[in-house]
């Protein structure tokens, strides 16, 4: 009221420089609390590099790389000035500036202490090297789960991805035969998010019977290798799926059905086979046209720094604090048996929820470097590839649930802006994952009229 009072006797420009005083006195007060906790969390994440640097050391006998330093100091073993398009990096891994960086030297202290050290590895620039002596033969890291479950790909000599194979009940006849479909999910899922949902409903249709369906846990998914001596880039994944699926299975021509973050791999995919691929059909898509720092617009838009609610600032940790993300997975994925039998005795369950297992079953150096380098870095391929896609006159389509807290809802009207031949339907009141859950009929449907369509032309 005394506010209203006195902008009432003043002049107009001195009331509207009254009220942009007190927006901005407002937001600043908002943003404290926010300041104060997310320095605090880049102090602690810099103590927790130190402490991982000598348990590393002690534990395996080198300390494992991290993305502390900037790039412009050679921690990756790449030259200043590297584009890293060859290596797939994303910018977000070194370029997530601490704000308290300046006033401690804890990081640099320390890698002068271990380089003196014989089993210290700076950086993960000799990677490639590694790989050839297969690195991943050593087994996880010892923050890591050791189960059976979570190692049985070290046990085979040409591991593969994990695929859950639904094959067309019907023999084909004549000049017709089966058609292939490939359903690839999102970050920290599975194949689970489609055979417990979609398939049933798919293999219920008559239609569905001419359908071979191939689900596949992603590389450092589900029941999948989980390799060390890989940095999880978007070619990474888009060779491991020609390799365990496409070749395994011999797949001519398939259609492509992807959630969210798949939907990256899913282009890249397609563009790669374009000759081969009949449809993409992409449910809830991140997509931002691709520019200069488009890397930093997309980490602040689906993982800013927030406190409210709890899960997003459980994905702020997880998403821009390596040590303190690693710190997580270690009390929760590493420990998954345990928390999967307490969750049945409270609950008295026979099973517990797989969307809740499925980001148990993950390891941090596959979580993290796939978020970063799928997630943040494929956006900048996006366009490109369907770019390419779009001039071969390939079908794409678009699922978009118009209450989608996790990505943007009108990424796929974008997408429609700058690419018009994609078919883009916007589901009311749908979120992130509602867009298919609790809507399986509706969408096996879409499905199916969107293969006949495909398969016609």
């Amino acid at each position: 009221m005394v506010v209203a009072k006195i902008a009432t006797s003043l002049p107009l420009s001195s009331s509207i420089l009254i009220r942009k005083w007190t927006r901005k006195c407002t937001k600043n007060l908002i943003s404290a609390p926010n300041f104060l906790v997310f320095s605090y969390l880049d102090l602690l994440d810099s103590v927790f590099c130190v402490v991982y640097k000598y348990l590393d050391l002690l534990m395996e006998g080198e300390a494992s790389p991290c993305y502390c330093r900037s790039k412009i100091k050679g921690c990756y073993g790449n030259k200043p000035g590297d584009e890293d398009e060859e290596t797939g990096i994303s910018e977000t891994l070194y370029g997530r500036q601490k704000k308290l960086k300046e006033m401690i030297d804890l990081i640099e202290f320390v890698e002068r202490l271990l380089n003196k050290t014989k089993g210290f590895d700076a950086g993960y620039g000799d990677f490639k090297d590694k790989k050839k002596v297969g690195l991943h033969r050593l087994g996880n890291r010892w923050s890591d789960c050791g189960c059976d479950s979570c190692i049985s790909w070290m046990k085979v000599d040409d591991p593969k991805l994990h695929v859950v194979v639904n094959e067309a009940s019907s023999k084909a006849m004549g000049e017709h035969s089966n058609e292939n479909v490939i359903f690839i999910h999102g970050i920290l899922s599975s194949s689970s998010f489609w055979t417990k949902t979609l398939f049933p409903k798919l293999s219920e249709s008559e239609k569905g019977d001419h359908y071979n369906m191939f689900a596949v846990d992603l590389l450092g998914h589900g029941k999948s290798p989980k390799p060390r001596d890989n940095l999880y880039t978007l070619k990474d994944h888009v060779e491991w799926i020609e390799k365990s699926v496409v070749s395994e299975f011999g797949l001519n021509s398939f259609h492509l059905v992807a959630h969210s973050m798949g939907s990256i791999i899913a282009l890249a995919l397609a563009a790669k086979h374009s000759k081969s691929v009949k449809s993409i059909t992409l449910v809830a898509p991140p997509y931002f046209p691709s520019k200069d720092g488009v890397e930093f617009t997309v980490i602040n838009s689906l993982t800013p720094k927030r406190l409210w609610p709890p899960e997003a600032f459980l994905s702020s940790v997880m998403t821009w604090y390596e040590h303190l993300s690693r710190s997580v997975c270690f009390v929760l994925c590493r420990n998954h048996r345990t928390w999967e039998s307490l969750i049945k005795r409270l609950t008295g369950a026979r099973e517990v929820n797989f969307m809740f297992m499925d980001m148990m079953k993950i390891t941090h150096h596959s979580g993290w470097h796939t978020t970063h380098n799928v997630l943040y870095r494929g956006v900048k391929q996006m366009d490109r590839n369907l770019e390419m896609l779009m001039k071969l006159r390939k079908k794409v389509h678009v699922l978009m649930g118009t209450r989608d807290k996790s990505v943007p809802p009108d990424c796929g009207n974008q997408m429609k802006n700058k690419f018009p031949e994609v078919e883009v339907n916007n589901i009311p009141d749908a979120g992130h994952r509602s867009v298919v859950f609790n809507r399986e009929n509706v969408v096996a449907q879409d499905l199916f009229r969107i293969w006949e369509n495909s398969t016609s032309h």
